[in-house]
């Protein structure tokens, strides 16, 4: 004769039970994505409870890739086959949001406790933590991408990672983080471990812009070109100056701010001194002041441009014809 689960079944119920009674309410402020009742492990299964917030109708929950229904006040619970599993996923989707966010338990003997039952503060550290992303904006430029977010008290934290590049060394005094990502990411993960191994996931689709990006910085054009060499003359013979504008775009089309120009006359003595080296601003132009000697009027100045950044170069040579000065 098989011994009887009615004991076994019976702790469950009763530990399912007080695990709903035990929930708290809603918090506007400071409830939690997540709030765990009591898992209990026992006999190749666990079973799940909780809570969501702010509006569980609108939420989904998962354990272990299984659907828990979800009551209309947020509560959820279920019986899960472990299948050999050695953790337990929660997943949570909210209906129309970019974001799936999910929580991992390890089922250590640290967190089962006595009985297989783990508390139901599992992941205070992690809640604790209050780990928080921006949305992620790009743009069609490929370009990398700057995501950003903060963390409240990261002192119960071993690792944080944003698409596994380590954010955690990072912070600044103020909790902030950033981190540049590839230009053509779609999907932002980002994971916090507490010191006992629970995890939260967060996935994000970054949101791309429509609009086509008109300007890369120089660390990040591809290629350069001297598109345009603008000179402006008219009151060349009063000042004794020409002005003259460089403007430099890398081979997609975009405009390349930051990037180093250097010019010069190509023939002595047209020229008081050559002029300093400047960098492109925000539309990608430098503009500089040649002082004109003597020699330069009635002739044509011809001007050597150099520009560079720290992959490519370019160069171009362009004249200017200097009127005669009055006599």
């Amino acid at each position: 004769m098989k011994p009887s689960n009615a004991p076994i079944q019976l702790w469950i119920a009763l530990v399912l039970a007080l695990g709903l009674v035990l929930a708290p309410g809603a918090e506007p402020a400071t409830t939690p994505l997540l709030k765990l009742g009591p898992i209990v492990v026992a006999n190749g299964v666990a079973t799940v409870s909780g809570s969501v917030a702010p509006d569980g109708g609108n939420t989904s929950v998962t354990a272990n890739g299984q659907p828990l229904g979800v009551s209309t006040s947020g509560t959820f619970q279920g019986v899960v086959p472990l299948d050999g599993a050695s953790s337990i996923t929660i997943g949570l989707t909210e209906a129309g949001s970019e974001q799936q966010t999910s929580f991992q338990i390890p089922l250590t003997e640290t967190l089962l406790g006595a009985g297989g039952v783990i508390p139901p503060g599992v992941l205070d550290s992690l809640q604790q933590a209050g780990v928080s992303l921006l949305t992620p904006l790009g743009v069609t430029s490929g370009e990398p991408l700057t995501v950003s977010g903060s963390v409240l008290d990261g002192s119960n934290l071993s690792s944080l990672t944003v698409n596994g590049k380590d954010v955690l060394g990072t912070l600044t005094p103020d909790g902030s983080f950033s981190v540049q990502v590839p230009g053509t990411t779609m999907v932002v993960t980002l994971t916090a471990t507490d010191t006992q191994g629970n995890s939260e996931t967060r996935r994000t689709a970054v949101k791309h812009s429509r609009l086509r990006a008109t300007t890369v910085s120089a660390a990040n054009a591809l290629g350069l070109r001297i598109a345009k060499v603008r000179y402006y003359k008219t009151a060349a013979v009063r000042t004794h100056r020409v002005r003259m504008v460089v403007t430099v775009k890398d081979r997609r089309g975009l405009l390349v701010r930051g990037a180093k120009i250097r010019v010069r006359a190509v023939k002595a003595g047209r020229l008081v001194r050559q002029p300093k080296a400047g960098l492109t601003g925000p539309k990608g132009r430098a503009t500089f002041v040649l002082r004109l000697r003597a020699a330069a009027y009635g002739k044509r100045l011809v001007v050597a441009s150099l520009a560079s950044t720290p992959r490519a170069k370019a160069s171009r040579k362009t004249a200017v014809f200097v009127p005669r000065r009055h006599r």
